[in-house]
């Protein structure tokens, strides 16, 4: 099994990102499917049979990706699918079951996403996918060995354990340790 199914069904939260960072990197290769499987299959070292499924994937991946017109930016509609699935029980959490964790959890990341909200003009309303702008940023600028400033680092944290509990709750449901109320069901 290719590390991005593993993650799907581990850990909804950690899949998204790695398909965020899997869209820009095969964007990095242009979309090229000689280029993504000379540099990021073909130089792996993982074993043959791994190779062929990776290889695979990326293909299917990069096919998605043009077949959506997201060439340039933008998201798989899979990868919206799920956040739209997890900003629904975001509200749930809040409205229907009164989590009271994430409550606490949600009245801390709160005026963060207000303020992260504001920085992209509104171009983002929907608070989780905020979030998850947030994290994956962050991460980026990681990655690149950028600086990033103490007050970001605050504010992410507080998307990270957000979205980390509405991922454990994701998973409980999944799992069918939580359910909706029937009169949600409709």
């Amino acid at each position: 099994m290719i590390e991005a199914e593993r993650k799907k069904q581990t850990n909804i939260i950690e899949y998204i990102l790695f398909m965020f960072h899997t869209e820009d990197l095969l964007r990095s290769h242009q979309l090229n499917p000689k280029l993504v499987v000379e540099q990021l299959v073909d130089k792996s070292d993982k074993p043959y049979k791994e190779k062929i499924e990776l290889k695979k994937w990326y293909l299917e991946t990069i096919e998605s990706m043009e077949r959506e017109n997201i060439q340039d930016a933008g998201h798989l509609s899979e990868v919206i699918e799920i956040i739209g699935e997890l900003s629904y029980l975001h509200k749930a959490l809040m409205n229907v079951f009164q989590d009271r964790e994430y409550l606490d959890l949600w009245e801390k990341a709160y005026p963060n996403i207000i303020e992260l909200a504001e920085k992209t003009n509104g171009q983002t309303l929907n608070p989780i996918e905020l979030c998850f702008n947030g994290v994956y940023g962050v991460l980026i600028l990681r990655l690149k060995k950028q600086q990033v400033h103490q007050e970001t680092l605050k504010a992410v944290e507080t998307f990270s354990e957000m979205l980390r509990h509405l991922g454990k709750r994701y998973q409980d449901i999944r799992e069918g340790r939580l359910r909706f109320p029937s009169s949600m069901n409709n």
